[in-house]
């Protein structure tokens, strides 16, 4: 699926597309639309691949590209694998806005059940982004993974192909609220052109009585499948639009399965309750996605609640200081969280592939909490501690305290080092500096 903005706003899908990566394969959603099993997905579900996949319940089997308008976003593939039902696609009557709606997909993969996910919604628009005719707006949620699946009617027939969802945290950065279930579909009459002008064969009825829910569940897993797509060498993540219209410019170079973003030392600049906010881990749970979607594990170590932070990057491997001046950040990312005083948590963010290394910026919090106390923020996956300075000189010291009229020896004279071991590795160091706002 393909993360959508318009103009004013930055160009996912998944976060632009709404396909889901584990590892150099692609997957996203096609479904069943003749008895010679012809899969409907999206073109950049099925474009650049080495080979196609595709998967119902236990069964699986090759498939070939036949047919690709990347225009359009849509691409057939055939198979072998039989599929227990076909999708039928409505001709009459015309779709109306509000109409109920249910999509069915393989979104997440590797994270979400391998047994497909439904969601259901609404038609909020008859048109896409700048009123394009070809798309239609709905509620039902998608994620990636959901790239080609089928937007099912009432009626259990297919009015639209999924392809795209609007960059939410992008956009709320830029009008300042967050936008919920601005998602698009492909409309059923845009593919049934695409299948007739290539003469490939299609089921075809007309809405009639409503169905349960339950009821299209089991019809839409009986025709819908998982694509994957093992890119070709050379062809890479393919760059998506920002609009539907616009084809897709060129791929970028493949590149091996990223290594594990490295976590920079905190910024010791930074206020004493801010540097009391660490990233632990980081770490890409769907490579090579444009952008890529990144897990990160934060620990809130301040005595205030954390519902906004500023999470700065670098593309460096090597691990860079935190307390870099703003600018020097190859770019920074909104992240929306609600951490408790003292609490982890796992948030998901979109940065480019290149990103390697990351910094906490800035936050937003409520006021501090009475009773809470402000943790040490962790050290061993963040920055290993400057070696301590009290500790260096000890031969000096058996001098500095001889006791009147007591023969030093060798053994005694030891006595006096474990003050050295009072102050933690870089714990006092990092906040005698003075609080700068």
């Amino acid at each position: 699926m393909r993360h959508l903005v318009p103009s004013l706003l930055f160009a996912f899908g998944l976060s632009t597309p709404a396909f889901a990566q584990t590892g150099t394969i692609r997957t996203g959603t096609g479904f069943a639309v003749s008895a010679q099993t012809l899969i409907v997905t999206n073109a950049h579900v099925a474009k650049g691949c080495r080979s196609l996949r595709v998967l119902q319940g236990t069964s699986s089997a090759p498939a070939r590209l036949v047919a690709m308008d990347e225009q359009a976003d849509l691409a057939a593939l055939r198979t072998d694998l039989r599929t227990a039902r076909l999708a039928a696609l409505r001709t009459q009557p015309p779709v109306r806005l509000g109409e109920e709606v249910v999509s069915f997909g393989f979104p997440l993969t590797g994270a979400l059940s391998k047994e497909g996910n439904l969601t259901t919604g609404n038609v909020s628009a008859l048109a896409g982004l700048k009123d394009d005719p070809t798309y239609l707006q709905i509620t039902a949620p998608v994620q990636p993974g959901n790239s080609g699946g089928p937007l099912i009617d009432e009626s259990g027939n297919v009015i639209g192909v999924v392809t795209s969802k609007l960059d939410a945290l992008k956009l709320a950065q830029r009008i300042g609220d967050i936008p919920q279930n601005v998602n698009f579909a492909i409309k059923a009459q845009v593919l049934r052109r695409f299948l007739d002008e290539r003469r490939l064969s299609y089921k075809e009825d007309v809405a009639s009585a409503k169905m349960a829910v339950a009821d299209i569940a089991d019809l839409a897993r009986a025709f819908t499948v998982q694509v994957e797509c093992s890119p070709a060498s050379g062809s890479g993540q393919v760059e998506q639009p920002e609009q539907p219209s616009v084809p897709p410019v060129a791929p970028r170079p493949p590149a091996a399965e990223p290594p594990a973003p490295t976590l920079p030392p905190p910024d010791t600049s930074l206020p004493i309750w801010l540097r009391a906010i660490a990233i632990v881990t980081a770490r890409t749970p769907f490579p090579a996605s444009a952008p890529e979607t990144r897990e990160l594990t934060i620990v809130n170590g301040t005595d205030r609640r954390v519902y906004e932070l500023t999470i700065g990057w670098v593309s460096s491997d090597t691990p860079a200081p935190c307390n870099l001046p703003r600018d020097r950040f190859a770019g920074t990312r909104v992240i929306y969280a609600g951490i408790a005083p003292g609490a982890r948590a796992t948030v998901y963010g979109e940065f480019p592939p290149a990103a390697r290394a990351f910094c906490v910026l800035d936050a937003k919090s409520s006021a501090p909490v009475p009773g809470k106390q402000t943790a040490p923020k962790p050290e061993p996956e963040v920055s290993p501690a400057p070696a301590p300075k009290p500790v260096a000189p000890s031969p000096p010291e058996p001098e500095a305290a001889p006791a009147p009229g007591v023969a030093p020896t060798p053994g005694p004279e030891r006595a006096p080092t474990p003050p050295a071991e009072a102050p933690a590795p870089g714990a006092d160091e990092r906040r005698s500096p003075p609080v700068s706002d």
